[in-house]
């Protein structure tokens, strides 16, 4: 300190410029505190303002399925999605056969979207956002950065119903051709084939043009044969007993007509269908009981004149009865057999160059019976006991050669069981 004249007492120079500089880093201490405190303010307050301008809608950074909701409440959101989502429910997938067309959609057969599941995740991950969170996004740019793709569930069920209902309309079992003659004259029935959806393969098919790929898809169906086809009746024999007279039906109309001899009343030819087993060139007759009726028969009568089988035999698969030619052409148009039906040689020749084995005959009661009996007819064998032996049983459908030996024009023939008359 120094003293004035006055006896006045007053601070030292370098001392009061000292306290003037304490004060002043004081002050901007203050200052800067001051400043600092009201930035936080502010920074707090907008921060608070942006969390105000964000309440109840989903922060910014927030995508679904493509689609940006940022800023956007939960029900804008999921308006935008399902919009987005839409079309995928709302695809058209048609079906094609013929000129049928079945169409449907996702949407139809069941099919659903996760978009509210995924809209309501992207609300809870803007709920979770922190109070730095959103004043790092109010002030530094950051993002919520949330990603969601939502997605649809294709129910197996509603496919399997659509290709069900199209298989129900689709399907069909096959016919087979078949005859008819409950009027006493033969009808015919076409085949048709049937068709059957291919189950498996359509429900996949289906299944992937409801998700992508190509959105029409030709059911797969396969064609169903039938087992008898009409081919089976191009040619059938029908025997009219006691009208007497064998028809051949060629393509479901009569073709031809002969005049024939069926059984004797105690000898009728059966009734029935059957069909061709065997056709016998020449054949040589076997006498069937040497023993008893025959006795006075030879054992057997070879091709030629007098052979009760005439010149050709045609067997049916009826036991021991058959067409064959006859000399005994008086008999024609009556029933004078022992069950077989007899022919005149010209006609059981033409018979046996147009028919196949396995031809089917039918043969049935057409009007009374019209008996003729004649003692010591060419025609000696009865049915009881004609069952055939031999190798010409195996046969099948005999040739025609020039070549096999004149007495035996069946090879094995001359073994061949007895025939009827």
């Amino acid at each position: 300190m120094t003293m004035k004249a006055n006896a006045e007492i007053g601070p030292e120079p370098g001392a009061r410029r000292r306290w003037s500089w304490g004060k002043r880093i004081v002050l901007a201490t203050s200052l800067v505190a001051l400043v600092a405190l009201l930035c936080a303010g502010g920074a707090a307050y907008a921060t608070y303002d942006y969390s105000g301008e964000y309440a109840g809608r989903i922060l910014p950074g927030s995508v679904i399925g493509g689609i940006d909701v940022s800023g956007m409440s939960a029900e804008d959101a999921l308006a935008a999605v399902k919009a987005s989502i839409r079309p995928k429910l709302q695809r058209k997938v048609a079906v094609r056969w013929d000129d049928r067309t079945w169409r449907t959609t996702p949407q139809k057969l069941g099919a659903r979207s996760d978009a509210a599941a995924a809209v309501e995740a992207a609300v809870r991950a803007s709920g979770r956002a922190t109070f730095m969170d959103k004043a790092r996004m109010r002030w530094l740019g950051e993002d919520l950065d949330f990603q969601n793709r939502p997605s649809i569930t294709y129910p197996r069920q509603g496919v399997r119903g659509f290709v069900a209902g199209i298989a129900s309309s689709v399907d069909t079992q096959p016919v087979d051709a078949s005859m008819d003659y409950s009027t006493g004259w033969m009808t015919f029935s076409p085949d048709s084939t049937g068709r059957k959806v291919l189950i498996d393969e359509t429900r996949a098919a289906v299944s992937k043009a409801l998700r992508k790929g190509p959105s029409k898809v030709d059911l797969p169906v396969k064609v169903l044969d039938p087992e008898v086809t009409s081919a089976a009746f191009d040619q059938v024999l029908l025997v009219r007993i006691g009208e007497n007279k064998l028809y051949l039906y060629e393509n479901g109309a009569i073709s031809r007509a002969w005049s024939v001899a069926t059984g004797q009343p105690e000898y009728m030819t059966p009734t029935g269908t059957y069909t061709v087993t065997e056709k016998r060139y020449l054949p040589t007759w076997v006498n069937p009981a040497p023993d008893t009726w025959g006795a006075d028969l030879p054992a057997e009568i070879p091709p030629g004149p007098g052979n009760p089988l005439g010149v050709r035999a045609i067997n049916w698969s009826a036991p021991a009865i058959r067409f064959h030619g006859t000399e005994a052409t008086y008999s024609l148009g009556f029933n004078a057999s022992h069950g077989c039906v007899r022919m005149a040689n010209e006609d059981v020749i033409e018979l046996y160059d147009i028919i196949d084995v396995g031809t089917p005959i039918v043969s049935l009661q057409a009007g009374s019976l019209k008996p003729l009996y004649v003692t010591n007819a060419p025609d000696p064998t009865p049915v009881a006991g004609d069952e055939p032996t031999g190798a010409d049983d195996e046969a099948g459908q005999q040739d025609d050669p020039a070549d096999l030996p004149a007495n035996d024009g069946e090879g094995a023939g001359a073994t061949q069981g007895p025939s009827s008359n």
